[in-house]
């Protein structure tokens, strides 16, 4: 809190004994920074019921948008592109460079909505813009016939929505209160399995169109998206307290310095941590299920289908749950240990035998552990943000503990599994991690 409180003072902003409701701006049309008076006038507007629920609605579109090319979609328009053969070669090298696009985007377009001084808002022109360059990767992956063009749609898609989704944390931290915060952030947090679930749905019913089953999950997107635009307040950055933007700033980006911003970074390392665990399990799902359990063929598909809705359910009630006592005790970190422990044991528990039954277990004190992680991280760093003047630029850094968690594990879970297929100590690893990150929240000073 300190930090933030140093960095308020540098800009002349907010001092840190203002209440948290101060953290709310005004009405659009008020450029600049706001006072005290006006600030509080918009306080019920902003933290109204539309608003929250606006925002929450805006973040399960974009996730929507986002997940369902790497859950079905793209899939099945790279066997239309490529045919059979090549697909497994080809789908990996498509989502790994939108990852990595996915990555350097969230910082990045967060950095320009931080400085951003269009007088309709520094987070509304970035919730237009992300959408429309969103949903126009996505058409593009629907329209084309070559891989190049697969690959540069889903580029273009993953910055779109990275960016929608960064803009959206940015308002969480800027527009609701504490007292709310992390109920808000809950039901956000169930956003990525929502998302998941809720685009495969989609394409059961559209597959049969490319473009329809890449476009209607665009559209939610968009919609939801322009909701949040409509309801929420905005104001410009107040250009007299932007900083120069040269070279050497932009490469800062993508980075936030951990001597002088330690709660911060120990933030960043135990989500780092924690879904360097998580995402062992989603990485290698199918082959769990296929190679360890034993189901082949169709069979295979129907059984990560049951194991993702056991995680998703799980998740999902956690998420809601623990955002909910997250704002009632204010004991943060308490319910974010209380997640890691149901990970750990989720991950030991699959190294004691290869049946289906224990996979699903394992699957759902995972699920668990990731919602009752996710429903009070997001609370937590916007409490210890360096500068919440920049928060979406600072979220988007954050955003790459969950980002660089995928795209590590692929090269170091290969040599783990090893030809064997020794995935017992591929839990372990996991487990280690994720256990970890609990011992990392003692360096988060501030937060109870």
């Amino acid at each position: 809190m300190q930090e933030q409180s140093r960095a308020r003072a540098r800009k002349g902003g907010r001092m840190s004994g203002d209440s948290p409701l101060d953290a709310i701006a005004g009405p659009p049309h008020m450029p600049g920074r706001l006072s005290s008076t006006d600030t509080a006038e918009s306080t019920r507007a902003s933290t109204s019921r539309i608003v929250p629920a606006a925002l929450v609605l805006a973040y399960f579109g974009a996730y929507i948008a986002v997940m369902s090319p790497p859950t079905v979609s793209m899939a099945l328009r790279v066997v239309d592109v490529v045919g059979a053969d090549d697909k497994l070669s080809v789908l990996a090298t498509v989502l790994s460079i939108g990852a990595l696009a996915g990555a350097v985007a969230s910082p990045l377009l967060g950095r320009l909505s931080d400085r951003t001084t269009l007088a309709f808002g520094r987070r509304r022109t970035w919730l237009v813009l992300g959408p429309v360059l969103g949903i126009a990767g996505l058409a593009l992956i629907g329209l084309c016939d070559t891989v190049p063009l697969l690959t540069f749609g889903w580029v273009l898609a993953q910055a779109g929505w990275s960016g929608t989704l960064m803009v959206c944390q940015a308002l969480l931290s800027e527009r609701i209160p504490d007292t709310m915060r992390g109920r808000v952030s809950g039901l956000m947090g169930a956003g990525m399995p929502i998302g998941m679930v809720g685009g495969t749905f989609i394409v059961s019913f559209t597959e049969s169109s490319p473009v329809l089953m890449l476009l209607v999950p665009g559209l939610i997107g968009v919609v939801t998206a322009a909701f949040l635009v409509a309801v929420v307040p905005d104001a410009p950055a107040d250009r007299a307290a932007l900083h120069h933007l040269g070279p050497k700033e932009l490469l800062q980006t993508f980075y936030v310095d951990p001597r002088r911003h330690p709660a911060y970074s120990w933030a960043f390392l135990s989500r780092f941590l924690m879904f360097s665990g998580v995402f062992i399990i989603l990485t290698y799902q199918t082959y769990i299920v296929s190679d360890r359990i034993g189901f082949t063929g169709a069979s295979t598909a129907d059984k990560v289908f049951q194991s993702t809705v056991v995680m998703v359910t799980g998740s999902v009630a956690a998420s809601v749950l623990f955002g909910v006592l997250g704002d009632r005790t204010g004991r943060l970190k308490l319910f974010l240990r209380i997640g890691v422990v149901a990970v750990v044991v989720g991950l030991l528990l699959l190294t004691l035998g290869d049946s289906f039954g224990i996979f699903l277990a394992g699957l759902a004190l995972i699920g668990i552990g990731q919602g009752a992680y996710l429903a009070d991280d997001l609370p937590m760093i916007t409490r210890v943000l360096p500068d919440p003047d920049d928060a979406a630029q600072e979220l988007g850094v954050y955003n790459l503990g969950l980002v660089l968690p995928q795209m590590l594990i692929p090269l170091y879970g290969a040599a783990l599994i090893g030809s064997t297929g020794d995935y017992p100590h591929l839990f372990a690893v996991g487990a280690v991690c994720a256990a970890a990150a609990a011992f990392t929240l003692i360096g988060v000073r501030g937060i109870k």
